[in-house]
């Protein structure tokens, strides 16, 4: 009799601490999972942060070989003489030197301008990306709020 209420205290005891203990593996559980979605929103924010930056500096030179583009149009355009219907003679080796020149740099142009419109939907989506990391941490932690009915 003394070994089956022994018994029965032991395993009471056990079923107790597993009822006590539940919660607080929950709470530690959750509180993983928010550790890690923060540390996974760090290396989004570095990672979309970068992108901006790249992205500025590679706006930025576009803008300076945009304005290049157009120095060596305005030049060409220059060799041309309304009242004469073209280039003069005189001029001709010297504007198709600056008119090869300007194709030349017409298709460097446009592989610039699509490298930056890729570059840019790429830092899009990784601020898209950082986002959604910063809304799940806010949904978990929401829903977390709400079950413990604070």
């Amino acid at each position: 009799m003394k070994g089956l209420l022994l018994l029965l205290a032991a395993g009471s005891l056990v079923i107790f601490t597993a009822i006590a203990a539940g919660p607080v593996l929950e709470r530690n559980r959750r509180a993983g999972q928010i550790q890690t979605l923060r540390a996974a929103l760090d290396q989004a924010r570095y990672s979309a942060d970068s992108c901006k930056v790249a992205l500025a500096r590679e706006e930025r030179d576009f803008r300076l070989f945009d304005e290049a583009v157009d120095s060596l149009r305005t030049t060409t355009d220059g060799y041309e003489d309304p009242e004469q219907g073209g280039v003069p003679e005189e001029d001709y080796e010297a504007y198709m030197e600056a008119f090869d020149l300007y194709n030349t740099s017409v298709e460097s142009w446009q592989a610039r301008a699509d490298s930056l419109q890729a570059s840019d939907a790429r830092c899009r989506q990784l601020i898209e990306a950082h986002n959604e990391l910063g809304d799940s941490i806010r949904k978990v932690q929401d829903a977390w709020r709400e079950e413990s009915g604070s």
